[in-house]
């Protein structure tokens, strides 16, 4: 396969070439030729066997045969010489620039051969210009034969564009590089990787040079220190945007907080409060009266706290307790007849009916009875105010609720004893509303509601 590696110079591709493709290949077993200024020792620290797997060229390879790729199906396009000397390449011939560079015998277990790295590859590797002939064929031929022989290639340049096109438009997948100083991160680069030498953006992502990598490599061939100089006067915009948006944040927060901090008479919403009250320095000193803990409870009866000399505490009110403290109350249904109302109810407890009682027997105990709806009243005693709606408990299962039924001529109820019978009168019309009863009645309630009839109807 071959890939490559573009950037201007000083943009990371020395650096991303030894730390994402040396040295995995290296650690991996295979072998890596390469112009890169590799610094052998330092990879021989790291593994002694990786002495063999490096070979750093700075020389063209000697021609040692000829090549041909016309039949390379049924004879090696390697064509090595038995009966002559290897023949040194030309003064003018740079490294990788013809095809015996890229030769060699040597595979791992897999079968694979080694990893070329070109740096500057637009050195022996140009396009066709006035005055040059570009590339050899020769070396064309091979690069789109490499996987015949087992072997990959990073083409490293600062533009594919000076590059042979036959070479550059078969790269796999192509990486630019860009330093992220514009960004104002000198410690980092930008990494973009292509489908291809034309193809789109693929993936981006930011790495950040690592210092234990440094010592691999010389990145400046030309010297042993860097003496690049950037412009003293020119600074990143994204650098001033930054500052900018940390100012901005840091003032917007410290307004907010002033614009909505609560003053002494206005609450953190914006809500006018009541001043505090002032205390005075003579006031009396106040008393709390806890209740007595479970010690004091067997220990004998509470006694009253100790006031001072002086002073007295205000009597509280009692409380008001109605009647029918503890229970509750409920509606049932109302009557009426001739102009008068009465209103029936229910007391139960602890969700139990205990007894039925009407709107009169709650007036003659003291209550105020108020209709205020159909199945809404209040029954009001002193200062103890109830609403009572139609929410009566069932009775037990089987049997449902009915209404106390009262003739209002004769006085008679269905809850009571039915008093004597009074001859000769109307049967008066009684108008019942209620809740939705529940279905079934028992034998003695049918019987009573009979008799009730029957006296009301003579």
């Amino acid at each position: 396969m071959i890939n490559g590696l573009e950037g201007i110079p000083g943009s990371g591709k020395s650096y991303e070439a030894v730390a994402y493709h040396v040295l995995p290949a290296l650690r991996s077993g295979r072998k890596v030729i390469t112009n890169l200024p590799l610094i052998i020792d330092a990879f021989v620290a790291i593994d002694p066997a990786w002495r063999e797997l490096i070979e750093v060229r700075t020389r063209p390879a000697p021609r040692i045969g000829d090549w041909d790729a016309s039949n390379i199906a049924e004879r090696e396009a390697f064509q090595i010489w038995t009966d002559r000397e290897p023949q040194p390449q030309p003064e003018h011939i740079s490294t990788f620039g013809t095809v015996w560079d890229f030769y060699s015998t040597w595979r791992n277990d897999k079968g694979q051969g080694p990893l070329y790295v070109v740096d500057e590859c637009h050195v022996p590797l140009p396009k066709p210009e006035r005055g040059s002939p570009g590339t050899p064929v020769e070396v064309v031929q091979w690069f789109k034969l490499h996987r015949h022989f087992n072997a990959d290639v990073l083409l490293m340049t600062q533009k594919f564009r000076d590059v042979d096109q036959g070479i550059a438009g078969i790269i796999a997948t192509l990486i630019k590089c860009r330093k992220a100083d514009v960004l104002g991160n000198k410690n980092e680069y930008i990494r973009k990787v292509h489908a291809g030498y034309r193809g789109g953006e693929i993936q981006r992502n930011i790495r950040k040079y690592e210092s234990k990598y440094f010592g691999l490599y010389k990145s400046n061939t030309q010297s042993n220190g860097s003496a690049e100089t950037g412009l003293q006067d020119v600074s990143p915009m994204i650098v001033k945007l930054r500052r900018f948006t940390w100012a901005f944040w840091v003032f917007a927060i410290a307004y907010v907080a002033y614009a909505f901090w609560p003053s002494d008479d206005t609450s953190v919403w914006g809500h006018k409060t009541a001043p505090a009250a002032k205390k005075s320095s003579a006031a009396a000193p106040v008393q709390v009266q806890h209740a007595p803990t479970a010690q004091q409870a067997q220990q004998g009866p509470a006694q009253a706290p100790q006031q001072p000399s002086g002073t007295s505490v205000p009597p509280t009110a009692p409380e008001v307790k109605d009647p029918l403290f503890g229970k509750l109350l409920h509606m049932t249904g109302d009557l009426s007849k001739q102009g008068r109302d009465q209103i029936t109810f229910v007391v139960s407890s602890e969700g139990r009916r205990v007894f039925d009682l009407t709107s009169d027997d709650l007036v003659q105990a003291g209550y105020k009875v108020q209709r205020l709806a159909n199945c809404m009243a209040t029954v009001t005693y002193q200062s103890v105010v109830r609403p009572v709606t139609c929410d009566a408990p069932y009775t037990a299962s089987g049997r449902g609720d009915k209404p106390v039924v009262i003739d209002t001529a004769t006085g008679a109820r269905s809850d009571r004893p039915t008093p004597g019978l009074v001859q000769h009168q109307d049967a008066p019309q009684v108008v019942a509303h209620q809740e939705p009863q529940h279905e079934g009645y028992s034998a003695g309630l049918a019987r009573r509601n009979a008799q009730v009839r029957s006296a009301m109807i003579n």
